[in-house]
């Protein structure tokens, strides 16, 4: 079995008084496409530049392919790719100057990869960067961090504010130069459906903590909501593991709940409620119901 692309032990990462992260752990797995979703201010960006050494960790350790990000993140740095919410470069540089430049540092530079990736995202060759849009300039990151042919790339909410037809190309760029030839991605994203487009598996960070991890079929197929209808008041507990949401009406409760299996509904009957709907949840509910937490 291969090794983790990623492993993260009880990683807390304080700025001051502020504690960012707590107490993290974490295990990617090679080869797969892995989101952390969560709010802002949730750990998100200082989880992957601390996987980077471009923050130190306060307590924990992390680990990149194997290597130690803070003792061997020289070494990281060449196995892996990075790209920013807001790419920062040398904004003088034109698109081709700016590729050549990086060229120089990585062994595995791919020229003619570069190229055809200049050519398929419409990068203008003689724009300086500083001159290119928004969603140009991400583009231009993204062929830098491919060129190098990284076998992790890691993206920190790299679509956010890019129009729909722009995070298509760029996400459809992203998965077949990096995971068609057997790479990892690790991407921070609060796009929840975009998320559940690409992604193989899901973290959720709330405040700084993992709140809920796992393949997307498996998040998706375990969690449910439940509408149980009762003949009066419904009752002020809920006889089941796993609630992260409660909503309560004059005769029903609104349920959300991890771990579901085909004998909940008979569980709420036998607990007096009249009928139980059952409805699957797209990954953006999920979402918002891990992060919401219990909420009558």
């Amino acid at each position: 079995m291969d090794n983790p692309a990623i492993v993260i032990e009880r990683f807390t990462k304080a700025f001051g008084s502020h504690v960012a992260v707590r107490d993290l752990s974490l295990e990617v797995p090679s080869g797969c496409v892995f989101a952390l979703a969560g709010p802002n201010g949730a750990g998100k960006s200082t989880t992957i530049r601390a996987l980077l050494d471009l923050v130190r960790p306060t307590r924990g350790r992390l680990e990149i392919l194997g290597l130690d990000s803070v003792r061997d993140s020289l070494a990281v740095r060449r196995r892996a790719g990075y790209l920013p919410e807001r790419p920062v470069g040398f904004p003088w540089m034109t698109v081709r100057e700016a590729l050549s430049f990086h060229a120089a540092f990585y062994a595995g530079w791919d020229s003619a990869l570069a190229e055809s990736l200049r050519e398929r995202l419409d990068l203008p060759p003689d724009r300086r960067l500083r001159d290119l849009s928004r969603g140009m300039q991400a583009k231009a990151g993204l062929v830098m961090a491919l060129a190098q042919r990284p076998e992790l790339l890691l993206l920190d909410d790299p679509t956010m504010g890019l129009d729909p037809v722009v995070r298509q190309e760029f996400l459809e760029a992203v998965i077949e130069n990096v995971q068609a030839e057997g790479g990892t991605v690790f991407f921070s994203s609060h796009l929840l459906h975009e998320v559940e487009r690409v992604a193989d598996e899901v973290a959720i960070l709330k405040e700084g903590r993992l709140a809920a991890r796992g393949s997307l079929d498996h998040l998706k197929s375990t969690t449910r909501l439940l509408r149980a209808v009762y003949p009066a008041a419904p009752p002020s507990g809920v006889p089941l593991p796993g609630v992260l949401r409660t909503e309560r009406g004059a005769h029903h409760l609104s349920i959300t709940m991890t771990g579901y299996h085909e004998g909940v509904p008979d569980a709420l009957r036998a607990a007096g409620a009249e009928s139980v709907e059952v409805r699957n949840l797209s990954l953006e509910e999920i979402f918002v119901a891990t992060v919401k937490g219990n909420a009558a």
